[in-house]
Order: C-alpha cells, then sequence, then structure tokens
C-alpha cells in the first residue's frame, strides 16, 4: 500500500490545542536553530586571544569598532533560545568584549561608559560563577576607580581580584593593588603587594581571555612604577631595569621611561624632562589615556617647570 498523508484534524479548536501546538512547532525549530555554528563560535574565541595580545598595544581607536562589532554579535545571539552549554559560553564571551570595551572606554577618556562595561562584566561574572572572568571584571573594577581617582576603592577591587582564586589573574591584581597603595603613601600595603607580585603562579604560556599574560617586561615596569611612586631609592635602577626590557617606541617603553622619569625629577629635572618628552613622542604615535594621565601626575608633583601638561586627546572628546 503506497504511503498516504493524511489530513489534518478537522474538529475545531475550542480549547485552543492546536494554536497552541502551532507555536509549540515553531519554537521548536527556533530552538533548533538557535545555537550559531561551530566555525563561528571558534571565530568568536579566536577574536577573544587576539584582542588581549592586542589590547594595551593597540590604539582604542583601530580596536573599538571591532570589538563592538562583536560585542553586538554576542549580544544579539544571546536573545535567542540558546541550549544551556552555548547560552554559557555565549555569556563568557559577552562578558570578556564587555571588558575589552571597558579597557578602551577608559584608554579613550570616556569613564560614563567604562564604568557601565565595567558593571556589565561583573553581570556576566555572576551569571557564570566563573574565576576567571570574575576576577577579570574585578580587575576592571580597579581600573576605573584608579583612573578617577578612587585609591581606596581600586585598593579593594584588586583584592577581590585576587580573591577569585585564578592564578592568571594575581600578577594583575598584585600590581593594582600596589600601585593604589603608593599612591595613597600606603608603603607597606605596597610592599605586600609586590611580594605577592614576586611569588605569583608561573601561567605566562597559558591562553587565556582578558588582560595580556603578565610577563617579566610588565612586572618590571609595575615594580618601577611603584617604587617611583613611594620615593625609593632604588626608584631610579630598577626603571633602568625596564627600559633596558622594554622595546623603543611600544607603550611598555613609555611606562619604563614615566618611572625613571619620576624617579630622576627630584635631583635631575632637566634629565626627567627630556625623558618625559620622549613619552610624549610615543604617545603622538599611541595614544594612551593612562598614560598621559601619569606623565601629568609627575609633573604636577615635581613642578610645573619640567614639562607642559598633556591634554589627552582620545576618541571621547575627539567625538564631543
Amino acid at each position: 500500500m503506497s504511503r498516504v498523508e493524511l489530513p489534518e484534524s478537522v474538529h475545531s479548536d475550542r480549547h485552543g490545542l492546536a494554536a497552541a501546538s502551532r507555536a509549540a512547532a515553531m519554537l521548536s525549530r527556533e530552538i533548533a536553530y538557535a545555537d550559531p555554528d561551530p566555525l563561528t563560535m571558534a571565530e568568536f574565541d579566536d577574536r577573544l586571544h587576539r584582542y588581549a595580545t592586542t589590547l594595551l598595544t593597540t590604539p582604542p581607536t583601530l580596536l573599538l569598532r571591532p570589538v563592538i562589532s562583536d560585542w553586538r554579535r554576542a549580544q544579539a545571539a544571546l536573545g535567542r533560545r540558546l541550549s544551556p552549554a552555548t547560552h554559557r559560553e555565549l555569556t563568557g564571551i559577552a562578558g570578556f568584549l564587555s571588558f575589552y570595551l571597558g579597557v578602551l572606554a577608559v584608554e579613550s577618556g570616556d569613564d560614563p561608559s567604562a564604568r557601565r562595561f565595567a558593571t556589565l562584566t561583573d553581570q556576566f561574572a555572576a551569571q557564570l560563577d566563573d574565576p576567571l572572568l570574575t576576577g577579570t571584571a574585578a580587575t576592571l573594577d580597579a581600573l576605573v576607580a584608579f583612573v578617577t581617582g578612587r585609591y581606596d576603592a581600586a585598593a579593594g577591587a584588586a583584592r577581590r581580584a585576587a580573591a577569585a582564586g585564578h592564578p592568571y589573574l594575581c600578577g594583575w591584581a598584585a600590581a593594582i593593588e600596589a600601585a593604589a597603595a603608593a599612591t595613597l603613601g600606603d608603603s607597606d600595603t605596597a610592599l605586600i603587594a609586590l611580594d605577592r607580585l614576586a611569588t605569583r603562579p608561573c601561567v605566562q604560556g597559558l591562553r587565556h581571555p582578558g588582560w595580556p599574560a603578565f610577563d617579566e617586561v610588565r612586572e618590571a615596569c609595575a615594580v618601577a612604577d611603584v617604587v617611583a611612586r613611594m620615593g625609593g631609592d632604588s626608584a631610579a635602577d630598577l626603571a633602568r631595569i625596564a627600559v633596558d626590557l622594554t622595546s623603543s617606541g611600544t607603550i611598555e617603553r613609555g611606562w619604563a621611561l614615566a618611572c625613571l622619569a619620576s624617579a630622576l625629577a627630584p635631583d635631575d629635572p632637566p634629565q626627567a624632562s627630556r625623558l618625559l618628552g620622549d613619552i610624549v613622542a610615543i604617545l603622538d604615535v599611541h595614544p594612551s589615556r593612562m598614560l598621559s594621565r601619569r606623565v601629568n601626575e609627575i609633573v604636577s608633583v615635581a613642578g610645573p617647570g619640567l614639562l607642559p601638561l598633556i591634554p589627552y586627546t582620545g576618541p571621547a572628546e575627539a567625538s564631543a
């Protein structure tokens, strides 16, 4: 007997069952096709790690457009009826993309946007209960607090980042807490944080989204910066080590030169002024609100004769 397709029931839909079943069919197809394909997820993963390696070395103007595009795609995907595993993975992706946008907002001088993305990153982290994203969100809170002059809050957020317990973040959390404590004049807390920085787990070979790896170059710059803020006798020597470890023309070299300028400013203002001029040349090629801010801090402490203050003109101000 040949197969015959039976007609649909012609019974009246007094209780709405047929309408509900049609809705069920639509939902079933929506669920079946909601998850992004494996290639899309793999591309998200690759870009997360690419952004991590370029976050602090590429001008924000070059990163903002692609990161925002990926962030919007992730948000749109989260609005669909995803499978639990894919929803969790996309939540993590959206969290790290929000983190990147928070850091870029800080570097662009747009503090209101930075706070919004920091809050959103915290919310995504709370949904996942993932130590890496939780700690990364706390470091962004610390960064936003630091650049807005709330150093107590910055130190507290850095401690929360360390408490998240992910070894990849130990260096970043300790460095931010040490810098905040040193700026507040709390040398004891700064030294304790530097000790944690020196004894952090070695995780440089691991591949994670979020911050770039906290390598020996970043450690040298962080230690020199903290000691310079405290006015330590070894500040100049530590800064020279940092300069030797960095590459010419890079943001890292700019930070190392800032440490050396800060250490030399009290006793050798002309040399410190020359170093600050070198930093300005770097900033002309690689704009950085945070490094510009540090230069202005050094000038404000050493005196206005050292170098004119640098107004930071980033994407946020340029578009106003």
